[in-house]
């Protein structure tokens, strides 16, 4: 298991991006997660100039990014640090299985792909697929199953922000039904789902304001820590 425990310890360095495309180039990244190669294969569409590989660690650079500016709301900031900094087994933090997740969550597209009539590429329900390979890195690299239970949930319903963004629908059925299936990964869904549209939307309008999807996501979490968490109604 020693590439595994340098895939975990370049997941919990303060440049993970970076990390990982050193352990591509090694190939210590495929033989723990054999799927990576399929990554650069696949992902460019009407919604993605490039390959899912490239835009992954784009993702994972607007997430460190965004824990390293730290620029929560006050009145949220302690709740997601309290969240990012719970310790689930040994040395790792709930924080390096996030950045683990924002790393996994594009990586079921190569299963998903499918080419309509007119020539167009759509990865429909990849987050499912990406679920259950998340599953399978977590056993090959011998976490917990609390761990392996976070991975599931943070590929698996990453795309909640984007639908709730591109909808306009952040109504009362919608956000409940998320907080009553993620519980406090809704945080962690939230964040990931953030450097995922930001990684997007940087190379397909670089003037888009990244404020408006920000106002979503504390909107979310406010009335989850401050309603939903305390059983009030809302």
């Amino acid at each position: 298991m020693e590439n595994g425990s340098k895939i975990i310890n370049g997941i919990k360095s303060n440049n993970a991006c970076e990390k990982i495309w050193e352990l591509d180039e090694s190939g210590v990244l495929e033989d723990i997660i054999p799927e990576a190669s399929s990554m650069k294969e696949v992902g460019q569409c009407k919604y993605h100039k490039v390959d899912c590989f490239s835009h992954t660690i784009y993702a994972l650079e607007e997430f460190e990014k965004l824990i390293e500016e730290n620029k929560f709301p006050t009145h949220l900031n302690e709740g997601i640090w309290k969240y990012l900094n719970t310790i689930v087994e040994d040395d790792i933090k709930v924080l390096d299985l996030l950045k683990l997740g924002v790393f996994l969550h594009d990586i079921g597209k190569s299963k998903a792909k499918t080419i309509d009539e007119n020539g167009r590429t759509h990865f429909k329900g990849h987050e499912k697929f990406s679920g259950d390979i998340a599953i399978e890195v977590g056993k090959n690299l011998n976490l917990s199953q609390k761990s392996i239970e976070l991975l599931y949930n943070y590929t698996r319903y990453h795309m909640y922000l984007l639908t709730i963004y591109k909808k306009s629908d952040a109504s009362h059925e919608v956000i409940e039904e998320m907080f009553n299936k993620l519980q406090d990964d809704v945080i962690g869904v939230m964040l990931l789902g953030f450097a995922d549209i930001t990684a997007t939307k940087k190379l397909l309008d670089p003037k888009e304001d990244e404020e408006i999807l920000k106002s979503y996501i504390y909107y979310i979490l406010t009335v989850y820590l401050y309603k939903y968490k305390k059983n009030v109604s809302f």
